[in-house]
């Protein structure tokens, strides 16, 4: 049965797009059918992370002898609001498929009037189109902007599992319980269709210091929220993948990038854990002892993925 993802934080800046670029591409590397959504109006989301940028904006070409403005058609509005079939839309990455996102979704809202979808028809925009492509996939994971608003509505009830990602610190902490009181009043709102929204994992990013991780660890687990025993770092890493448009693994094995760091090795491992982790491959459990038995191996020339199944062989022997 296809599952599916929306990295969300009521926050911005924790990483919601890095982390579904990231997790998309792990997930895909293990055979998995993956579709990502972009669903962020703004430029410069992961549209133009996975190197589509030309999809999500109109505008003026960047061939300085073409001055004559272009018009992105179909876009993923034309999609939700004028009956185009979506496969029109879907490109290709390295690891996993892309529905590109555009600045008109900026203007969901209004199309929504003029659609005449509102109540409950309002909030199943999103959720008839990934069951409508539900046996052509395996995974959706949606992409989308910080705002809480009608969109992000319709993402949250078309994935049901939530992924946070989240900083370490009272900003951060705030948001996340915000977030779970949203989620509980959106679940208590839509219980009697159904419909069962669940976060299904916390990551944290830029977490130097094991002390204030162990005091949040402590505090969510008493509020029964599943966090990652491992935190996303801040490395220069992940922006260099962003300055070649390109996902981590790609990134790696690349002629036209560098090698990685030693101190970088355990990124792409930590990945590989949380998509297993997201896909059911690996119960929360299972994730803590994976990474606690590779998180200070060196990879050498092994890919993320010999190593950790190197790992699950030695445990099974």
């Amino acid at each position: 049965m296809t599952q599916g993802f929306v990295w969300w934080s009521e926050s911005g800046g924790p990483g919601k797009t890095t982390n579904s670029m990231q997790t998309a591409a792990a997930i895909g590397r293990d055979g998995y059918d993956v579709l990502v959504w972009d669903l962020d109006p703004q430029r410069g989301a992961l549209t133009h992370y996975c190197g589509y940028e030309h999809l999500d904006h109109d505008g003026i070409p960047e061939d300085e002898d073409e001055e004559e403005a272009y018009e992105v058609d179909p876009t993923i509005m034309d999609v939700f609001f004028d009956n185009t079939d979506i496969r029109e839309l879907i490109v290709e990455t390295p690891h996993f498929d892309l529905v590109p996102g555009h600045e008109d979704l900026g203007n969901f809202e209004s199309a929504l009037d003029s659609s005449g979808r509102r109540g409950v028809d309002e909030f199943w925009v999103i959720r008839e189109l990934l069951e409508e492509l539900a046996t052509e996939y395996d995974i959706f994971i949606l992409d989308v902007q910080a705002t809480l608003n009608t969109l992000v509505d319709n993402a949250i009830i078309a994935a049901r599992n939530v992924m946070v990602p989240i900083e370490l610190t009272p900003k951060g902490d705030a948001s996340q319980r915000g977030l779970e009181n949203t989620i509980d009043a959106m679940e208590s709102g839509f219980e009697k269709m159904g419909v069962d929204i669940t976060i299904k994992g916390t990551v944290p990013s830029r977490v130097g210091n094991a002390k204030i991780f162990e005091q949040y660890r402590d505090s969510m687990k008493d509020r029964g929220v599943p966090l990652s025993p491992f935190s996303i770092p801040e490395h220069s890493l992940l922006r260099y993948t962003w300055g070649n448009q390109m996902d981590l693994f790609t990134f790696i094995e690349s002629d036209e990038t560098r090698q990685l760091r030693s101190y970088e090795e355990h990124v792409p491992l930590a990945y590989k854990v949380i998509g297993r982790w997201m896909t059911g491959d690996y119960t929360y459990h299972e994730a803590i002892n994976k990474w606690d038995q590779v998180k200070n191996d060196e990879m050498g020339d092994a890919d993320p993925e010999k190593l950790l199944d190197g790992a699950d062989s030695e445990v099974s022997a």
